[in-house]
Order: structure tokens, then sequence, then C-alpha cells
């Protein structure tokens, strides 16, 4: 199939973005440009030795495992909530300022 025109072009872009946007809603995200969702297949249970920047705290949600999420300057970090040293952590993030913030109780 050749494209020839412009708004041709333009009606499979719109349909490209409609189809990419059916697959991202309903997932939770402080930032809907960059959706986070844990896979049950992506939790650790290991600490991360980085310093943490940001912090979540997930319910399950369709495909998305409950998680607690770490972030640094780069990378996202999966936490199964049940890792026995999560609390310790968090509470310490607390004492340095930084919140989780909290998307179980909305």
């Amino acid at each position: 199939m050749h494209l020839y025109s412009a708004s041709q072009r333009l009606m499979v872009m719109i349909c490209l973005v409609a189809f990419l946007c059916a697959f991202t809603s309903g997932v939770i995200s402080p930032d809907p440009k960059r959706p986070i969702c844990c896979k049950e297949d992506t939790l650790t249970l290991e600490k991360p030795s980085i310093k943490i920047t940001k912090c979540y705290i997930f319910p399950a949600k369709g495909k998305c495992a409950a998680a607690v999420v770490f972030t640094d300057e780069n990378k996202m970090y999966c936490i199964d909530p049940k890792a026995t040293w999560l609390q310790r952590r968090i509470n310490n993030l607390k004492q340095r300022g930084v919140i989780c913030e909290d998307y179980t109780k909305s």
C-alpha cells in the first residue's frame, strides 16, 4: 500500500497513536508520559544500593503487580512489597525527606 497524500499519512499516524493509547490506558502513573507497571517477573526482593530520589507504592491492577517503586536519576526498581527490609528503607527515606507516594489509598 502506497501512501500518496499527506492526509493519508496523517490518518495512519492518528490510528497508530490511538492504538498505542488503548494499551497504556488504565495504568497508574505519577507521570502520564511514562506509565509505571511492574510485572510479576520484574519484582525483586534485593535491596537496591543506590540513592533513591523518588518512591511510589502501587496496588495490583490489571496485569500490573503490587509493588513499591524506587527511582534514582536513571532507573526504576520494582520492589516486592513482601521484602523484609522494605519498611526500614521507607522509614529511612522519610527521614531524608523522600516520601513514598501511596497510590493504594486512592
